[in-house]
């Protein structure tokens, strides 16, 4: 009999020590659960763009037709449309002539002059005059000076602007002799220069925008 009492003893020992471990593996399994929440959204992002073009207003030659036999004193008025096309507003913009190599463009007194002005309606063209709001967009500048780039006061940097303007090109009154058919050293008489026209537009300052 105290055979028998010991062994259900052993038996229930046994027993208790199973029922522990597995209620310690019960406990530890539940300590790895998680709560997992998620929350989603979606946007959409685009771009502006920046877009400059320079074209030839109607009824005016642009910067593409030549000129010829300019006489010191004389003045060719030529009429373009400055145009932001982009969604973007611009900063200031600039203006770079690329020249040939004579005196029309290397003597900063005696040579070509540009001066650049802007309405804000469209010019008359058959009278050179703005019957709106006159802006001086750029003095009177050698196209000495022009071969950096030059900041122009143009009325309007927005998107979608287009401004109107009337670029003078000028030759500055002179006098000059020509002796016996000679011409004089370091004249402008019968010369001929290439103007290629270069407008610049960089994009507005960046921003932060909170909202």
């Amino acid at each position: 009999m105290a055979v028998q009492g010991a062994a259900r003893l052993t038996v229930k020992i046994v027993v208790v020590a199973t029922a522990v471990v597995g209620g310690g593996a019960l406990v530890s399994s539940s300590v790895f659960a998680s709560l997992t929440a998620v929350a989603t959204a979606s946007t959409s992002v685009t771009t502006g763009t920046l877009s400059l073009t320079d074209t030839a207003t109607a009824g005016s030659g642009g910067l593409v037709t030549a000129i010829s036999a300019m006489a010191p004193g004389d003045t060719v008025n030529r009429y373009i449309d400055l145009t932001n096309g982009g969604t973007l507003d611009g900063d200031t913009p600039t203006v770079r002539i690329a020249t040939g190599g004579n005196a029309l463009t290397t003597d900063g007194t005696k040579g070509l002059q540009i001066t650049i002005n802007a309405c804000s309606v469209a010019w008359t063209q058959a009278t050179g005059t703005c019957g709106g709001t006159t802006t001086a967009v750029l003095a009177s500048t050698s196209a000495l000076a022009l071969a950096a780039d030059t900041a122009l006061n143009v009325p309007s940097k927005n998107a979608g602007a287009i401004n109107a303007l009337k670029i003078s090109i000028s030759l500055p009154s002179g006098n000059e002799v020509t002796t016996n058919g000679a011409l004089p050293s370091g004249t402008i008489q019968g010369l001929t220069t290439a103007l290629a026209w270069t407008f610049t537009e960089g994009q507005r300052t960046a921003t932060t925008t909170n909202n």
